[in-house]
């Protein structure tokens, strides 16, 4: 046989060029590689770190439910207090009609009537009363010779004076 005109061989690096070499006449048991677990420091370290970040996702997604419940609670609250709001007015919307209906003349005219028992007054019930100018009253004068009721008296008169 010729000898090829290249020999690619000799460039390769793999086991494949030592398995070219043995002859079949010699049988080579093949032996499996076994490869040694090499820890290092950035390997040994990846679950205590992923169980940091799962734990800080944990955490955050617990404060995300609880805020939401939070947020929910307040706004039930919200709308019990606007129902009770919409119900008050409501009363006050009525309470102020029946108000405005109780004050009318018409109804004022019928306490009068029937529960009281007045009367509309009539032009007969008139009367018309001249009044003469000058005192309208005069107060009679106290006989009692006592010198404490005339120093009363003379003071009342000074604060009648002065305006009192």
């Amino acid at each position: 046989m010729a000898a090829p005109a290249y020999r690619f061989d000799l460039f390769e690096t793999s086991p494949r060029k030592e398995q070219e070499q043995v002859r079949p006449e010699q049988e080579v048991k093949a032996t499996p590689e076994l490869k040694v677990a090499v820890t290092s420091p950035a390997k040994s370290g990846k679950p205590i770190i992923i169980g940091i970040i799962f734990a800080l996702v944990f955490a955050v997604f617990f404060m995300y439910i609880y805020s939401m419940g939070k947020m929910n609670e307040v706004n039930e609250r919200i709308n019990a207090a606007n129902a009770q709001l919409e119900e008050a007015q409501a009363i006050n919307q009525t309470l102020q009609t029946q108000l405005a209906g109780s004050v009318s003349l018409d109804n004022v005219e019928k306490y009068a009537e029937q529960e009281l028992g007045m009367q509309k007054i009539n032009p007969s019930q008139e009367k018309y009363v001249e009044m003469q100018f000058g005192s309208m009253s005069e107060c009679a004068e106290d006989d009692s010779g006592d010198i404490f009721v005339t120093i009363r008296n003379w003071f009342d008169s000074v604060l009648v004076y002065l305006g009192f």
